[in-house]
């Protein structure tokens, strides 16, 4: 009983067997989907692996999304779709490139004005009704732009003043915001003898007797600070240097990077390349 119920086993398997290489004869096999990759890359490096650029910041206002799609048609169109903070309407397509073979390579140019989320769709046709794949999502982020004026190369003895006008730029949905956070300045000084000392290596919070203005809107995307530095140097060789920063606020307006990044904490590198 057992040799006979193997022997059917075997039958069946081989049967099995059979079929399985008939349907692999007869049905054909499906082609592999497109596959998109999509990276953001501005002149910029990044920031705990944050892209970003700055705000009416020239060169460094604007980035590249770009990537590589293979397993397309010649023929298939890829588009540029952002969506812009809050996230709460469609994307929008910003251009699109027709390709010439199964794989390419696509770059688009982009400048943002507010944190956004691209994505590279694949379409069969330049409609854009029929689509065939999609890249995952690329952030890129913005942080206000600015300047400052003022200061001087020498100080006056015993006791240095320096003044400075702090001059930031941003979209102007973000302005009202921008100008209620609390700003943080940052001072060191070093002093020497004969020799002129290296420059501080720590910068600590409102050191230098700093103080600030209230901001002054000067139109719908821009505003200014005054701020202040009065600190000692006697008949001492000396070297200071100063920073300013607000802390980010990219989940409630749009600008900066996500979490925090050091400002507001009570020292700070002098070349640290990021503070928000």
């Amino acid at each position: 009983m057992l040799r006979r119920w193997r022997r059917v086993a075997v039958m069946t398997l081989a049967a099995s067997a059979a079929i399985a290489a008939q349907l692999a004869v007869i049905v054909p096999a499906q082609a592999a989907a497109p596959v998109i990759t999509i990276a953001a890359t501005p002149k910029i490096k990044p920031v705990t692996h944050d892209h970003f650029v700055v705000y009416h910041g020239g060169a460094l206002a604007s980035a590249q999304i770009h990537g590589t799609i293979t397993g397309a048609a010649a023929g298939d169109v890829a588009a540029l779709y952002a969506l812009q903070f809050p996230y709460k309407t469609p994307p929008v397509r910003l251009g699109s490139v027709r390709l010439k073979a199964a794989k390419a390579v696509y770059s688009f140019p982009v400048t943002p004005t507010l944190a956004t989320r691209y994505v590279v769709r694949l379409f069969a046709d330049s409609a854009f009704k029929i689509q065939r794949a999609s890249s995952a999502a690329a952030n890129l982020y913005v942080v206000a732009g600015g300047f400052f004026t003022g200061g001087s190369a020498t100080c006056g003895r015993p006791v240095c003043h320096q003044t400075f006008h702090v001059f930031s730029i941003v979209p102007s949905s973000a302005l009202r915001f921008e100008m209620r956070k609390h700003f943080y300045t940052y001072f060191g000084l070093n002093l020497g003898s004969v020799r002129v000392p290296p420059p501080p290596g720590k910068l600590v919070v409102f050191g230098g007797h700093a103080h600030t203005t209230p901001p002054g809107q000067i139109n719908a995307g821009e505003y200014e600070r005054t701020v202040t530095f009065a600190f000692t140097i006697g008949g001492h060789s000396y070297s200071w240097a100063w920073l300013e920063c607000t802390k980010d606020s990219e989940s409630v307006d749009g600008l900066g990077l996500p979490g925090s990044h050091g400002c507001g904490t009570s020292q700070v590198p002098r070349t640290v390349a990021y503070l928000g």
